[in-house]
Order: C-alpha cells, then structure tokens, then sequence
C-alpha cells in the first residue's frame, strides 16, 4: 500500500510493545547456531587497503558534538580523513571473550552488540582514492571495491536531485541487515536497527566535524534505486540514510549507467529466521517514486501542543577544551554494565544533554522529545524532568525519588534504578506519521538514536559512563503522562558514574 499508509505502522509499532506479561509470556530463545556473522563479506572481490596510522582527532568530544561545519564549505577530503569518519563511526575497537563467545566491539553502540548497519562508500572527489562504489570493511580496514565510476549523480537523482549530494566529495550510504538483530529481538529488531544507525551517525557527525567537513544526513531518497545501486536486495538489507560529506569544487561527473552486481557474498547464517512483521514495515515505508521522494522531504510537521510544566532550571555548563579528545573517547566509549548509585554534576548532565541535543543538518525536522529521570545529582532535586532543547533547561513535571520507577520501566534491569539519570527520547508518532508517513517511523527512530549517541559520548568525554536501554512501551508513557501524553518512548540512555570506576 506504501508510505502514506500510515496504519502499518500504527500496527507494527503496537505488536512489538514490550509489556510486563509479553516480556513473561515471550517462548524465544536464543539459538547460538544460527548466531549471524557480524561482517558482510565479499570473497571474490578486490579490495583497498585503508591507512592505518588513524591519528584520531584530538579535537575536544564537546567541541565536535557541537560544531557547524556549512554546508558551502569545501575543504579537500583525503584519504586519511575519510578513513578517520569511517572507524569512527563503525570502525573494529577491541575484541572480548564474553560467556565464552567472542565479540568484536565497534566504535558505535549497538543493540546486543549484533551491528547490523553497514556502509558504503561513493568516493567522487577524495584525494587518493580512485571515484568508486565501496563496501567498508571494519574488520581489517578495508574498503571492497563494488563499481568504478563516479556514482553522486545517480544518488542525487535518487534523493530529489538534492544538492548537498551532487556537489559532495563523498556520499555515505547506511543500509540495515534485519537477522543480524532479528535473531535476538525478533520484530522489535526493526527500531534497534534504527537506533544503532543512529548512534553511528553521532560518531560520524562528530568525526566529521571534527575534520571540518560538512556532512547532510538524507533519509529521503527513492529506495529501490538505491537497492539497485549498491546490489542489496530490499527485503533482507534495506536502506536507511544517505550522508553526503563535504562540498567539492566543480560538477560531479555524469554516473555510469546501473547495471546489476553479480558480487557474491557469504551467509551469515546457515539458516535465517522469517519475521514478516519487519518486512511489512520496511515494505510499507518504502519510498518508490520521485513524487513520494519529494512530498516527504518538503513535509512540515503540525504544530506541537504547548508545554503544560512551569519553571525552568538551568545551569552552567562544561567548558570544551575539559572534555577528552574525540579520539580518545571513541576508543574508550562502551556500554556501561553497572553503575554506583552516586551522585553526578548538575553541570555534568546539563552538558551531557545541551551537548547530544543540537538537531543534525538533514532533510526531516526534529520530531523527539526529552524526558528524564534524575535519581541523583548534586543540584537538581531527584524527579521526573522534561528537558526543552530549545532553551536548553530542564522542567520538573514531578518531583519524588523514582529509583524503583526507572529501574522497572527499562524492563526491571538495575542500570535505571543505579545510574545518575535516565534519559528517555520519545515522540508523537501520530504527529509524525501525519506528516512524513510510514518513513517517518524510521526517522523518529533515527533521530533518537543520534541524540542518544551523542549522549553517550559527552557522558564518556566528562569520565561518566553510559548505557542504551530497551523499555516497558506504555508503561513509560503513563509515566510521564499527562505533559507526555500521546508520546511513545523510543530509547532511553542510562548515565552515571560506572561502579567499576568511581569518580569523586
């Protein structure tokens, strides 16, 4: 039916709510033989070899969560710095023996660390690289060669001929392989693919910057032109967002013509389970048509309900050149497994969450919002708190000591309960599937996970620590209820203070 049939996601969304009795009554289980690879490997084609002396920015983490490269700037992209955004964003940090199985952790937060987002590359105007179609391959450091040939035209025609690709030095394409997470989370798979591409986004935003290259995230694009181009088929790896990076000097060339990739890859399973519910949903919210293409990227969101809290509380914030390198926090960054029940700056979080909350340059408006659960700072009284990112302040709804709260509404896990401060990202879904369709559940999605992404590293950048939390759907919202009301959670962030390493 398409995009603009917008009850497809109004029944998708409601069949993968985690409940108390789902949660309980749920028969899955994990099968270990099945486990999905966590590389997309093409055996039979040549590759390059990407620098390896990274020399990762110094850059303080604050300054990049908060530079403004314009889009009209165009300095030159090497090599070297595009090899830079890519490890930062999905690049291999470290391997652990975990319960016997071996994880090879990237630079971004993923969902059970399973990482089903892979990247391509169309290089156009990057110096020491030959224009081509890639496949980033961050297991060796390496780039798989797909095409010859200069593709920013054909991704420009996909995405309402939209300048900021045409003129780019280099086009990023994010697509989602759904079993990588399907095999844990089943259905709800759907919404941590979107998650995880968005905290890679938060990385390579940063990088980006960092490097002072420009970079327009496009979630608008005509999908099955860009299956065709990068060989994907659509229903097992789908398309989620474009970055176009920099701004080259004179007109990309005209793009060779499509013809089909015959480029084997090996399975990442020997067997793969259905989910059918996942392939509506990314069938549904396809975008087939360039009319389709250019209603959503042109859409205007209604207007929001005003606020209905009172009074503002705000405080100052950390200076940048306090927060560690960009560098050194990606390689640092994980996933906190336990938190102190202690204490952070009022200023800490203040910066944590002025930091992560600055709407990326792309083609969809901001569509979450900010709430909170402060259990423990050395200012603001504990409570319920709705965080404007316009005026960077927070707004007590209610106030209470909600340890308990937190801990049961992310699905009884003791990170809520134990951490300094639970954020929770949430939107009007209904608001937003009115005005971009189907896409539009993608992107709330998204957006969440750039802003939680960022909250990881501002939190990792102060010395704190961070972690990604799953969520009992309509209980959080009745938590927040009534200023939350007809809001649905998307993410939450636990932030604190890591047991394992007290900070005074």
């Amino acid at each position: 039916m398409g995009n603009d049939y917008i009850e497809a996601s109004r029944v998708f969304h409601e069949i993968t709510k985690h409940s108390y009795t789902s949660v309980r009554s749920s028969p899955h289980f994990l099968d270990w033989d099945i486990k999905p690879m966590p590389y997309k490997i093409y055996p039979g084609a040549a590759s390059v070899a990407l620098p390896r002396d990274l020399n990762l920015s110094a850059t303080p983490t604050l300054s990049a969560l908060s530079s403004y490269v314009p889009a009209g700037f165009s300095a030159p992209i090497e090599t070297a710095a595009l090899t830079r955004i890519l490890f930062c964003a999905g690049g291999l940090t470290r391997h652990k023996q975990v319960g016997g199985e071996e994880y090879h952790f990237r630079a971004a937060a993923s969902a059970g660390a399973l990482y089903p987002i892979e990247i391509y590359v169309a290089a156009g105007a990057v110096e020491g690289l030959e224009s081509g179609l890639y496949h980033f391959s961050p297991g060796d450091l390496r780039m798989t060669g797909l095409r010859r040939g200069d593709w920013r035209g054909s991704l420009a025609d996909a995405a309402a001929k939209r300048s900021s690709i045409l003129d780019a030095r280099a086009v990023i394409a994010l697509s989602a392989i759904y079993w990588r997470s399907e095999w844990k989370y089943r259905a709800r798979a759907y919404r941590y693919c979107y998650w995880d591409a968005g905290t890679m986004l938060a990385n390579l935003l940063a990088a980006a910057a960092a490097e002072e290259i420009s970079a327009d995230v496009i979630t608008a694009f005509e999908d099955p032109a860009l299956e065709a181009l990068l060989g994907i088929d659509g229903e097992r790896e789908g398309m989620v967002a474009l970055v176009a990076l920099g701004r080259s000097d004179g007109p990309s060339a005209p793009s060779p013509e499509i013809k089909p990739l015959t480029l084997e890859t090996i399975p990442l399973s020997s067997r793969e389970v259905a989910y059918p519910d996942v392939d509506r949903m990314h069938r549904e919210s396809r975008l087939v048509t360039a009319d389709e293409v250019a209603r959503v990227a042109a859409a205007k969101l209604d207007s929001a309900p005003s606020s209905s809290s009172t009074g503002e509380l705000r405080f100052e914030t950390i200076a940048s050149e306090d927060s560690t390198g960009l560098g050194e926090t990606i390689i640092r960054r994980g996933s906190s497994r336990a938190f102190a029940q202690d204490a952070i700056g009022a200023e800490e979080l203040a910066t944590i969450m002025a930091a992560s909350s600055e709407h990326p340059q792309a083609d969809f408006p901001p569509l979450t919002d900010t709430y909170l659960i402060v259990n423990a700072t050395d200012a603001m009284e504990p409570g319920a708190y709705y965080y404007n990112r316009q005026a960077r302040a927070f707004e007590m709804l209610k106030a209470g000591n909600f340890r308990g709260e937190a801990g049961y509404l992310c699905l009884e896990q003791p990170l809520g309960m134990d951490c300094s401060a639970l954020v929770v990202y949430m939107a009007d879904l209904e608001r937003t599937l009115r005005a971009l369709g189907n896409r539009g559940y993608g992107d709330a999605h998204l957006e969440a996970g750039i802003l939680g992404g960022r909250a990881y590293l501002a939190a990792y950048a102060l010395g704190r620590g961070a972690t990604g939390l799953t969520f009992y759907d309509d209980d959080t919202s009745k938590f927040f209820e009534p200023h939350a009301a007809g809001k649905s959670p998307l993410l939450m962030v636990a932030l604190g203070i890591p047991r394992s390493r007290t900070k005074s």
